[in-house]
């Protein structure tokens, strides 16, 4: 049971920053391409990576994972956000838009959760 309760308290914290974030950089950029959904898509996973490598290294318990991986990441990314802003661009006619979305959510994503593994177990490495 308290496996759920922290899935549910890292679920809406992770949702509460995902608003803030992806609200904050689409205001900022001022453009219709979704930097907003991007941004945190790539950040969530810089920290999914970087926490995993800490994770493993330390042996978090399994309620610790399923706060931070399910839960905090979980509620912080958004692939359904992601998707739907494609069909909106699509949908709207901007083919170019929605591939560079699509490429950039991914490739920056694979590479974002490789450089927080590689960091994560070089800061271990120092710290140990």
């Amino acid at each position: 049971m308290i496996k759920v309760f922290l899935l549910i308290i890292g679920g809406a914290i992770g949702s509460a920053l995902r608003f803030g974030v992806s609200t904050w950089v689409q205001r900022s950029m001022l453009y219709s391409f979704p930097f907003g959904i991007l941004s945190v898509n790539v950040i969530g996973s810089f920290l999914i990576g970087f926490c995993w490598s800490i994770a493993e290294a330390y042996n978090f318990s399994i309620n610790t994972r399923a706060f931070l991986f399910t839960g905090l990441f979980g509620g912080f990314t958004t692939f359904s956000s992601f998707t739907l802003d494609t069909m909106v661009l699509m949908r709207t006619g901007e083919y170019k838009m929605a591939l560079l979305n699509i490429l950039a959510s991914n490739i920056l994503g694979l590479i974002a959760v490789f450089l927080g593994i590689i960091l994560g177990k070089n800061l271990i490495s120092i710290i140990k």
